[in-house]
């Protein structure tokens, strides 16, 4: 169902208490399951990637208050258990968890995959699955509550059950890039050298959004900005994102055709 997003930021939204108490007891239960994982792998395979992973995932909660002031969310001041406040946007505690296990979590099984041997679409389809997952993550705190856990505001595009779609763009990016780079890297990064995983969580993070839905930001932000001008912007994200997907298929696909040296 398609909605409406208020223009400015409804600063005036106050933290449903229940539903914040179950988003963490619930965000926390699904990061213990990553631990157990996380644990088993180490003992199976003498790794613990998983454990890094899933520090460095909480740790690019800190990246939050920047894409909310890019990109037009707010979450409630007002009730709030509030764990980091930067540019008058406060990310509540529930974050922390939530990254840990989507970002953090996930990038630990896209690990697991390209250890294994993926494909080129499985690339894509991996994508596709953690664009869905996003959404069952997002919708419920933004439609089906009746007071919403927080909001988008502006000229969102593409905008379903009062989620603008577009964020699957790089969320669901997120955690393959960062595995992608782990992957890669992780001759390098072994011994001592395996706590640069946590930072270098935050780095791809960051780099993935900006490699993504820098477009939409501006036409966001933009002074006499317009829906259609937020449409334009979404579509040159989306091919800008089917360009970085194809290009991480590149680096880690077994099927992936071999690129002639210069």
């Amino acid at each position: 169902m398609l909605s409406s997003l208020p223009a400015t930021a409804p600063v005036d939204l106050v933290m449903p208490q229940d539903a914040q108490l179950w988003m963490n007891v619930i965000s926390w239960g699904l990061v213990a399951v990553v631990l157990v994982f996380a644990l088993q792998y180490w003992r199976k395979h003498g790794s613990s990637i998983g454990i890094w992973l899933l520090l460095g995932g909480a740790l690019v909660t800190l990246n939050e208050p920047i894409v909310d002031v890019l990109g037009k969310v707010w979450f409630p001041a007002i009730g709030s258990w509030v764990v980091v406040k930067a540019w008058g946007v406060s990310i509540p505690v529930h974050m922390v968890p939530v990254y840990a296990w989507f970002v953090g979590g996930q990038a630990f099984l896209t690990y697991t995959f390209y250890r294994k041997g993926i494909t080129q679409r499985g690339v894509f389809t991996l994508f596709a699955i953690y664009a869905v997952v996003d959404i069952f993550l997002e919708v419920p705190g933004l439609y089906l509550l009746k007071d919403p856990m927080y909001a988008y505001y502006g000229d969102h595009p593409l905008v379903f059950m009062k989620f603008p779609l577009w964020w699957c763009f790089c969320n669901g990016l997120m955690p393959m890039m960062i595995a992608a780079v782990v992957f890669k890297f992780d001759a390098a990064l072994q011994g001592i050298r395996r706590v640069l995983v946590i930072p270098l969580c935050w780095m791809v993070a960051c780099a993935t959004n900006a490699l993504t839905v820098a477009p939409i930001w501006l036409a966001l932000n933009a002074e006499g900005g317009s829906m259609e001008l937020s449409l334009l912007a979404a579509a040159v994200s989306f091919g800008m994102t089917l360009m970085v997907c194809y290009g991480l298929s590149l680096t880690v696909a077994k099927d992936a055709p071999a690129l002639a040296k210069a």
